[in-house]
């Protein structure tokens, strides 16, 4: 008897829990509930300051990429994309002298066009003209990933002297910039501190904690162009890889004291 009596406490107890538990979490989620608690906080919604902060990293990068690649003209597609066959082969194995490794090296185009000459082409005897005979144009373009930069100038000349006559630029960057990104995102930081204080302090007012904060997500880094499709120029010549700037936006609101 007794036993049972404890039951049924036990199984009313819990149900009082749980209801409660319901009840509070629908005070949770009600928007009116919500901002009545922020409001008995003393802080208003309204009364805030939203800045935006900078921060960035500079460091000297790890790896280059640049983009090689090689046209081919002939009379007929066979033609044409026989001989770029042979010379992109030669680019490869270039490629490979220079240390690069297979994974390092990826095609981005491939294609076969065919060009007509708007000129035509006077028949024999002088009579009439000829239609204008096609050529066709052959493009293979593959994506180089550097990682000894002291080898860049060296690996383009390379493939140059191997018969690449298209490079369309070089860029430099870090192979992870993790630890790059953490500090940027420190400084941003700091930075939107100093200028919520500053503007509280323009305003007459005292700044209050943090209301919300939020990324801006920016563009990636420009390449640097190096053009080196002449090869009487004498190769890609001296390359410097400078550094580069890993930087970070974020979004603000603190509240106004009251």
């Amino acid at each position: 008897m007794f036993k049972r009596i404890a039951l049924v406490v036990a199984v009313a107890l819990l149900v009082s829990a749980g209801l409660s538990g319901l009840w509070l979490l629908g005070q949770a989620t009600d928007p009116e509930v919500a901002h009545a608690s922020q409001e008995s906080s003393g802080y208003s919604p309204v009364q805030t300051i939203t800045v935006v902060g900078h921060g960035s990293v500079r460091l000297e990068p790890d790896v280059a990429r640049v983009s090689i690649g090689l046209e081919t003209m002939g009379e007929s597609v066979s033609e044409a994309v026989e001989a770029n066959g042979a010379k992109m082969d030669a680019i490869l194995a270039a490629l490979e002298g220079a240390g690069i490794a297979q994974e390092d090296i990826q095609t981005t185009n491939y294609s076969v066009q065919v060009d007509r000459s708007p000129e035509q082409l006077p028949r024999a005897g002088g009579t009439g003209s000829d239609e204008p005979q096609p050529r066709y144009r052959v493009s293979n373009m593959v994506n180089v990933t550097i990682r000894d930069l002291d080898k860049v100038s060296e690996t383009l000349d390379a493939v140059i002297e191997a018969g690449a006559n298209n490079i369309w630029g070089v860029s430099f960057s870090l192979e992870d910039s993790t630890e790059a990104q953490a500090g940027a995102r420190a400084k941003a930081v700091e930075d939107a501190q100093a200028r919520a204080e500053s503007l509280a302090e323009l305003g007459g007012v005292d700044l209050g904690p943090v209301m919300s904060m939020s990324e801006i997500i920016g563009g990636g880094a420009v390449p640097m162009p190096v053009m080196a499709a002449e090869r009487a120029m004498g190769g890609a010549g001296p390359i410097s890889p400078g550094e580069v700037e890993v930087s970070y936006q974020l979004q603000v609101s603190y509240f106004i004291e009251p």
